[in-house]
């Protein structure tokens, strides 16, 4: 049955369960966006696509939450893993991710991964053999976005079959510039 006011309706949705909807609608359009470009264009084609275009929207995120949050220059390695921490817990909530970012030492970073939604769709459609992770690339466009540079690489993967994801940022530095979209 449907309420005849459109307020009573409005009031139901909090700005938590809007948040929700609108994360879950955004990772619902990336998962059949990949699957659509894959059938299309075959998985090589669809993997380069989605890894550049989630580098690029990496950057564009980060740069949001930065400027919402109001921060300033990101100095080094603890206040990256620090705003990393806080971009998990706003785009990936419990439940859907299980992980976290730590500084190691002035120039490198290493983000643990032990559960993931992309995963889990991954093995569902039965594609871990040929779907390339993007969490590197997310990695990227997150130090991008702070005004750093550096060698980012997957060091474990779920989707190779270890128990957890490490991605590893080294040899980081302040981007010449500073950030950039």
């Amino acid at each position: 049955m449907m309420p005849a006011e459109a307020d009573e309706l409005r009031a139901r949705l909090t700005p938590e369960l809007m948040a929700d909807i609108m994360r879950d609608n955004w990772h619902s359009h990336d998962a059949r966006w990949f699957l659509k470009a894959s059938v299309e264009c075959g998985f090589d084609v669809a993997n380069r696509l989605n890894k550049a275009t989630i580098r690029s929207m990496a950057r564009t995120e980060m740069m949001r939450l930065l400027e919402a949050m109001q921060c300033g220059e990101v100095r080094d390695m603890e206040d990256f893993a620090r705003i990393a921490n806080i971009a998990c817990d706003v785009y990936f909530p419990a439940g859907m991710f299980e992980g976290g970012t730590e500084a190691l030492g002035k120039d490198a970073a290493r983000g643990i991964v032990r559960s993931c939604f992309v995963f889990e769709e991954v093995k569902r459609a039965g594609v871990t053999g040929v779907y390339e992770c993007a969490c590197g690339c997310r990695h990227e466009g997150w130090l991008a976005a702070c005004g750093l540079d550096g060698k980012v690489e997957i060091v474990r993967s779920m989707m190779r079959g270890d128990p957890y994801c490490e991605v590893l940022a080294s040899s980081v530095g302040r981007k010449a510039g500073g950030a950039s979209l």
